[in-house]
């Protein structure tokens, strides 16, 4: 069976600074869990507290029924791959890959077939007998992974490792570390800043700010139903109006939208750029703005617009987000068309 993590009410603080605030969170058996956040949300410091590098201020780490808190990070079942591949420049990527199996004095018949079993795993068959500094970025971090691997971890730890590489090479790694999470029968927390690395190689995501486990679910969650503002700001939800629930719409100050479904109470709402449409006719669930700019965003145009105050305040910006043919003029008078399906209120303000 799959061994779970449970991390519960960890908190860690560096002298007087707090830089983990009760975090809770459970991965269950087999699954891999990005940590996702921004630089210096504490999402490494909870890796190396899992891997035993670190110890928590408070609170406790098990794998399975098993507390973690006493065992040292030599005798736990984890594997860690970092960053930098950090592997030994004066051996051979065979002796890097082997190099656990050798301090256990494993027979050299079983190593040499282990290793060579391995890097056939990494899609490097062939390569025992060369030096780390003849590899490439990707290829170093491949290695990394297949010397990881030698131990047969429950969990695997990986601390950004694509972080280094390039955009095309990045791609390519994160999909050969979920083939290689799918083919071994372990738990995996994976840590980067990348949501969209997240998105694509996750079971599920647990998103950090500041210390604070921010929204814990399944990728999907935190475009379409973001639990905080700050959840739908870092997952590029442009849009957060102020507003509330009346019935079976959203009061703005620039009018009532129509919610699709029935939602708890809240104070924003959330809506997607590329879930509203510019036109310059009028439809059922429409609203009227004005042009203000365009910009290429990529191969899509960014149209910023402002819908009138109602409460005689400052109009309020929306973004729109359309296809690279749109053709409007700025101080253009539009219609921003929405789908209330997509609509979503916020029911935390902070």
């Amino acid at each position: 069976m799959n061994t779970g993590i449970k991390i519960e009410s960890i908190e860690k603080s560096f002298g007087t600074n707090p830089v983990l605030k009760g975090i809770n969170l459970e991965v269950a058996g087999g699954q891999l869990v990005s940590i996702l956040g921004s630089s210096g949300c504490g999402k490494t410091t909870l890796l190396r507290i899992v891997a035993g590098l670190e110890r928590a201020t408070s609170g406790h780490v098990f794998f399975g029924d098993e507390l973690q808190d006493q065992i040292t990070v030599e005798k736990r079942a984890i594997a860690m791959v970092f960053q930098k591949a950090l592997l030994f420049p004066s051996m051979t990527i065979g002796e890097n890959v082997a190099f656990s199996l050798r301090a256990q004095k494993n027979p050299p018949k079983d190593i040499d077939k282990r290793v060579e079993e391995m890097l056939e795993l990494v899609k490097l068959p062939g390569f025992a007998s060369r030096r780390p500094g003849e590899l490439s970025g990707g290829q170093e971090q491949r290695v990394s992974l297949a010397r990881a691997l030698m131990r047969n971890p429950k969990v695997l730890l990986l601390d950004e490792p694509l972080s280094a590489l390039d955009a095309n090479l990045r791609v390519e790694m994160r999909n050969f570390i979920r083939e290689i999470h799918d083919s071994f029968e372990m738990t995996t927390l994976f840590v980067t800043h990348d949501q969209e690395e997240a998105m694509a190689i996750s079971d599920k995501i647990a998103f950090m700010e500041s210390g604070v486990l921010e929204q814990y679910d399944v990728p999907e969650s935190f475009v379409s139903t973001p639990e905080s503002p700050k959840v739908a700001k870092f997952f590029g939800c442009r849009n957060v109006f102020s507003g509330k629930v009346v019935g079976e719409t959203f009061e703005t100050s620039f009018g009532a939208l129509q919610l699709g479904k029935k939602q708890s109470n809240g104070s924003l709402l959330a809506v997607r750029q590329e879930d509203l449409h510019v036109s310059r006719e009028k439809s059922k669930h429409s609203f009227e703005a004005t042009v203000t700019s365009w910009q290429f965003v990529g191969s899509r145009i960014s149209i910023s617009c402002q819908a009138a105050n109602r409460s005689n305040g400052e109009p309020l910006e929306v973004i729109v987000e359309s296809d690279r043919f749109a053709d409007f003029d700025v101080n253009e008078t539009v219609h921003i068309s929405y789908e209330p399906n997509r609509l979503h209120v916020i029911t935390r303000d902070n």
